[in-house]
């Protein structure tokens, strides 16, 4: 490596906690570096502006200088760049970061700056997910499917009243169990990087959709929609699963034999809201399960399939930045809201 270049960060960048470093265009080399990025690898700035990138990277087919090389001078040319990297630290130990680089002058100099953060705790989080997804979705709900059709099976075969009360109540439990399955799968999507991509969304549009498969799902349930205009908001694929959750919860949890359901897309433009209320006559959410979206959920909890639902309901909404709220309807049942904040400019052709 030649003498290192003489351009500097910032003195102002010295206390921000993600790593700033800046490189050469050209060469690649580090010029210049926040303490953060100095914790972050192990090296200190004097160090790592005598050191290529592969110096700091384990031995990859994935991650090497030439691929560092490639992305560096592609943000020099006004291509942005983000990337999970691994890096291996002073003391051999193996992080990952993500990286983003972005052209820039310092100086009357051009060089790409990165901005660095440790990701190593939230990747190991997304594989225990991931494990999790697997484990739920086909292991426990093939097994909850091969035990409803034996309890099915039996409870048609029986008389004995007591009997039958306690195979519904099995038949109960496993539906509830498999639910899970289902919930733990939209986490998983939720939590997959191009399902937070977000855009102008029609609320109506997305829930007359959902209300017509409602209405087809359950024949014998009273859905019906009230949304007279277009209302955009900010929102990516989690609505659906709020939006969704909202009605079935409605539906699947009501003790009548025909649940009225009804859904308003409600525009509030002087808080720059929009909003969808589902309302049902149903008997009310149980206190307990409501209770649990107000703290963090402990290792110890037990949730009902529906407060399971719920929670994924609360995650979606707000990761979008709006609300979650509940009240009671009158005579009789629940309106649970969803309130997001509206699209600054929505598409002209909103149909």
């Amino acid at each position: 490596m030649g003498e290192p270049a003489s351009v500097r960060l910032p003195s102002v960048l010295d206390d921000l906690e993600v790593g700033i470093n800046l490189h050469d265009p050209e060469t690649c080399e580090i010029l210049d570096a926040n303490p953060s990025l100095e914790s972050l690898y192990g090296y200190s700035v004097d160090e790592l502006r005598t050191m290529e990138v592969g110096d700091y990277t384990p031995p990859s087919t994935q991650f090497s200088q030439e691929e560092a090389t490639r992305r560096i001078r592609l943000a020099a040319q006004g291509d942005r760049q983000a990337f999970d990297w691994q890096v291996q630290r002073a003391n051999d130990e193996l992080r990952w970061m993500r990286i983003h680089l972005s052209p820039t002058d310092i100086e009357e100099r051009s060089c790409v700056v990165a901005e660095v953060r440790d990701v190593t705790e939230s990747r190991a989080r997304e594989r225990r997910l991931r494990l999790l997804s697997r484990v739920i979705r086909h292991n426990l709900r093939n097994k909850t499917n091969v035990l409803m059709g034996y309890a099915d099976r039996v409870r048609q075969a029986v008389e004995d009243e007591t009997l039958e009360r306690e195979i519904e109540t099995i038949l109960s439990i496993t539906t509830e169990v498999g639910g899970l399955s289902d919930s733990v799968k939209q986490i998983e999507e939720i939590a997959e990087p191009s399902a937070t991509q977000r855009s102008p969304t029609d609320l109506r549009r997305v829930v007359r959709s959902l209300v017509e498969d409602g209405n087809a799902e359950y024949p014998a349930a009273d859905i019906t929609v009230d949304a007279p205009e277009a209302v955009w908001v900010v929102a990516d694929s989690g609505i659906r699963y709020a939006i969704d959750h909202a009605l079935r919860n409605a539906v699947e949890h009501n003790d009548r034999e025909s649940p009225a359901v009804s859904v308003a897309v409600v525009d509030d433009p002087a808080n720059g809201r929009g909003t969808v209320r589902v309302a049902d006559d149903g008997p009310p959410i149980p206190e307990t399960e409501i209770k649990v979206l107000e703290t963090d959920v402990e290792t110890s909890s037990t949730f009902h399939g529906s407060g399971v639902g719920l929670w994924v309901m609360q995650w979606c909404v707000e990761s979008l930045g709006g609300e979650l709220s509940f009240e009671k309807n009158a005579p009789r049942g629940n309106v649970v809201s969803i309130s997001l904040p509206k699209a600054v400019e929505p598409p002209s052709d909103d149909e």
